[in-house]
């Protein structure tokens, strides 16, 4: 069986290290622009999208009996099993009802970028290179020495802290330092619970590649206009659209995610 004979400290500053090597990609090229000047998303396009190809040589690296089934890929989540595709983005769609009333209600567009380039790094490669270096390749690091609730619960940290970098352009810029201590803490938080639903949908499923598709729809939407619910000329029906969202997601959750209607490999039918 491919699996990692690690302890619980080498098993982190695995995920550290893989962490690490990601950011710090992004900020090899000279800090000349802004996060959203074509040539800065440009050349982050490229550091990501090495640092995500170059990654999995380390897993290779640290891996016993590579040739055994379950296979690395496996362990990755490199399956494309129909109902593991979807489930993650149905129940995010659910989770998301109100917003959808809300922006149609209101006339909004729902991919609201002004150019080609940040829909290919918000939507196509950010979700992709995120969920396959913060989930796929940290999962199976640290789940033998974590398992299950230990994966759901600290693996998150390490997606959520990663977005402490923009911190950085915000204090260059001359953003008042306590702005961006709370603007950055809040988007931890933010970030940590979204990759804890992530990890649990790549543990039950064993698919990445519908955590991927969750991922994009969820930066397609964007955080929730809750200030905007008031704002608006339906906010009755908006509430209930987003009391609706959040009901059905909770009751729906544990049945779409129940592991006997997956193939995963981290699950114990």
């Amino acid at each position: 069986m491919a699996r990692f004979n690690l302890t619980l400290m080498t098993s982190l500053f695995s995920a550290l290290f893989l962490s690490i090597i990601f950011v710090s990609g992004l900020y090899l090229w000279p800090q000349k622009y802004h996060r959203n000047h074509p040539t800065c998303i440009k050349q982050r396009i490229v550091s990501a999208l090495l640092a995500t190809l170059l990654s999995p040589l380390f897993l290779v690296a640290m891996v016993t009996d590579l040739d055994q089934s379950p296979s690395l890929l496996q362990l990755i989540g490199i399956s494309v099993q129909p109902v593991a595709v979807v489930a993650p983005l149905i129940l995010s769609i659910m989770l998301f009802t109100g917003p959808l009333i809300q922006s149609y209600l209101g006339g909004q567009p729902l991919i609201d970028l002004d150019s080609n380039l940040l829909i290919l790094r918000n939507l196509i490669v950010a979700p992709l290179t995120e969920e396959l270096v913060f989930r796929s390749y940290l999962t199976p690091l640290l789940y033998p020495t974590m398992g299950w609730w230990g994966v759901v619960i600290f693996q998150p940290l390490f997606f959520g802290v990663a977005h402490l970098h923009h911190a950085v352009e915000l204090l260059r810029n001359g953003t008042p330092f306590l702005t961006v201590v709370i603007s950055k803490t809040f988007q931890i938080a933010y970030t940590s619970v979204f990759g804890a639903f992530s990890c649990y949908c790549l543990l039950a499923t064993g698919s990445v590649i519908g955590v991927i598709l969750s991922h994009s729809f969820c930066n397609m939407m964007g955080f929730p206009d809750f200030a905007g619910i008031q704002r608006s000329s339906h906010p009755i029906t908006i509430t209930l659209a987003y009391i609706f969202g959040l009901v059905m997601f909770c009751w729906c959750a544990p049945i779409i995610l129940d592991c006997k209607l997956f193939t995963g490999v981290y699950c114990d039918k």
